[in-house]
């Protein structure tokens, strides 16, 4: 049973994990909107694992940003040390470009994990994750991967 707001800790409403029905000052287990029973456990744990993705989402478009840079200069690295003069320590740049393309593939990644957030819950995202952002830091993540192990 959901009681009073003393007890509720957590900053979004307890939630019908079948419905989405607002449980908020319920006096039993049940929701009324479609007779689902509920563990009270089980509906604050949804409610922190919710409130927990949103946390994350707060920082997306800075990791796709800070993607994009570390991207961008291992693109620079690349083409620098292309260059004949340079050619002997282009192994290591390209080992080098290598992990700094995972990296880009993982930070812009990171505006994908909207997915996982219900839909009721968006909007409690302040910074709503921009997607082309993601995008585009993974593009040239994978142009990146693709430009140290297989060109020449």
């Amino acid at each position: 049973m959901l009681k009073g707001k003393g007890e509720w800790r957590h900053p979004l409403p307890p939630i019908c994990p079948t419905c989405g029905y607002n449980l908020t000052g319920l006096p039993t287990n049940r929701c009324p909107e479609c007779g689902t029973r509920f563990d009270q456990k089980e509906v604050r744990k949804r409610a922190a694992y919710t409130w927990t993705l949103i946390g994350r989402l707060r920082y997306a478009n800075q990791d796709a940003r800070t993607g994009l840079i570390i991207s961008l200069a291992g693109w620079v690295a690349v083409g620098i040390f292309r260059l004949p003069v340079l050619r002997p320590i282009a192994p290591v740049v390209d080992f080098a470009a290598g992990l700094a393309s995972i990296l880009t593939l993982v930070l812009g990644s990171q505006v994908l994990h909207i997915r996982r957030v219900p839909e009721w819950a968006r909007a409690y995202i302040t910074d709503p994750p921009n997607m082309m952002l993601g995008a585009g830091a993974i593009l040239l993540g994978l142009t990146l991967l693709a430009a140290a192990f297989v060109l020449p």
